[in-house]
């Protein structure tokens, strides 16, 4: 090889050598920026808080059925909602508030997961976080705006708590039987488990508790049908 064809391919190997380093870097960065961005990330997550049976009800629940631990957090905040929606409803009742979860997280107007679809809606900071610039963003808690969510229980201003139980550990059977029926039905819709109920609700997306009120948006919606003390539309 002569002097000249040797200085043209040491120059190539450098050039190539320069490449691969810049693109070792690219690549290390780009990992390590992911990852804090997947480590910072905040998601919804369950907000009531359950009593000894509440919490002996649903964890007998997830494990009878196998829900993979993946699906927990999903499984939790649908039925949290089926529960402060439909407590008093009777099983298709419940299993309707359910199905018009489902039909949200399935449309693409709404958030693809359960626990943002119940939770949807503005929030703000609390003044014990916002005071502090350097917190991390992690660190910071957020409430819901109240009267401003999109399912009523999750931010009228009161204390999510599911009572199954009084504080001498005495059964409320009411309670306890629609927390039963409100888990039972959120491993169906969304626990991915193989098993699945049909949706009662025939499509809806929205309904309203007709003997209460009647919401500005009804004129514009489908009307379905009557089930219990709610009106389904879509």
């Amino acid at each position: 090889m002569d002097n000249d064809t040797q200085k043209q391919t040491t120059t190539w190997y450098r050039i190539a050598w320069v490449w691969y380093r810049t693109a070792c870097v690219i690549i290390v960065t780009a990992v390590i920026m992911g990852a804090t961005l997947i480590g910072t990330a905040r998601s919804a997550e369950p907000v009531a808080e359950l009593t000894t049976q509440a919490q002996h009800i649903l964890w007998t629940e997830l494990e009878a059925n196998s829900v993979d631990k993946s699906q927990h957090n999903e499984v939790v905040c649908l039925a949290e909602n089926i529960y402060f929606e439909a407590r008093a409803e009777s099983y298709s009742g419940k299993a309707a508030v359910g199905n018009v979860t489902r039909n949200r997280v399935e449309d693409s107007r709404w958030p693809a997961t359960y626990c943002e679809v119940v939770q949807q809606g503005p929030k703000r900071e609390s003044w014990k976080t916002k005071q502090d610039p350097k917190l991390a963003d992690r660190d910071r808690v957020y409430y819901p705006v109240k009267h401003k969510c999109k399912f009523s229980w999750y931010c009228d201003g009161n204390k999510d708590v599911i009572w199954a139980n009084y504080g001498n550990g005495e059964t409320i059977e009411g309670n306890a039987r629609a927390w039963r029926e409100s888990v039972e039905l959120a491993i169906l819709i969304a626990g991915d488990t193989g098993l699945s109920i049909s949706d009662n609700t025939h499509g809806a997306t929205f309904y309203y508790a007709h003997n209460l009120v009647y919401p500005y948006w009804a004129d514009s919606k489908e009307y379905i049908g009557v089930l219990g003390n709610h009106t389904f539309m879509k």
